[in-house]
């Protein structure tokens, strides 16, 4: 896909979801909200967010948008809705994700990537000439989700099931092609924040796995 097509291809995308992309930010800051602030449910709730986000951009994006552009999209849209159903079956039907910010360094950690997710994300691509409707957004695309929700799995007082981490690593690596092929250079934020929060999931999950 072509640069220019590509962020015409977002210009359309959004547009015609609109206002999906609202909805995505009310639910980021509820998942925060209540990830500092236990209330009622608010766990399972949190958990179903992230895997209707993953099922979204399986689903919609990939499967109904860029399958318009390559038949490949079929075979990666199949793969995000399998991990934003195997989110669901983890942490609500065993219940084995308990989300809690807290003050350590996973926690600080996971914030940052999500405001870099959230609100730096698109502001590089406005610097860059891509504003809204023509960039992607957290939610409604699938770089900006990866990085939430590798953030959302620091916040777990749970060891992550490892084979949770791989399919969203191997999607942040796979951003080179847009950040050398498309100049989408918010991604090289992605690929920092896969690589760090991967590297600090596996020290929490050794940690917990010694006490």
């Amino acid at each position: 896909m072509h640069a220019e097509r590509f962020f015409q291809f977002m210009a359309e995308y959004n547009t015609a979801i609109w206002p999906a992309q609202v909805i995505f930010y009310i639910l980021a800051v509820f998942f925060i909200f209540t990830s500092f602030y236990k209330i009622r449910s608010s766990n399972t709730i949190n958990i179903l967010i992230l895997s209707v986000l993953w099922v979204w951009n399986g689903s919609v994006t990939l499967l109904i948008f860029f399958s318009n552009f390559h038949y490949q999209y079929y075979l990666w849209g199949a793969f995000w809705i399998a991990q934003g159903l195997l989110i669901y079956y983890i942490g609500v039907v065993k219940r084995q994700i308990n989300l809690k910010i807290k003050k350590d360094v996973y926690s600080i950690a996971g914030l940052t990537f999500i405001v870099y997710a959230l609100v730096i994300y698109p502001m590089i691509g406005s610097w860059l000439g891509h504003p809204f409707p023509r960039g992607p957004l957290f939610g409604s695309a699938p770089c900006p989700t990866v990085i939430f929700t590798f953030s959302a799995f620091l916040f777990s007082e749970n060891r992550v099931k490892s084979y949770l981490l791989y399919f969203p690593m191997l999607w942040a690596l796979m951003s080179l092609y847009p950040i050398i092929g498309m100049g989408v250079y918010a991604d090289i934020g992605e690929i920092v924040a896969a690589i760090v929060a991967f590297a600090l999931i596996l020290k929490k999950n050794k940690s917990m796995s010694l006490n």
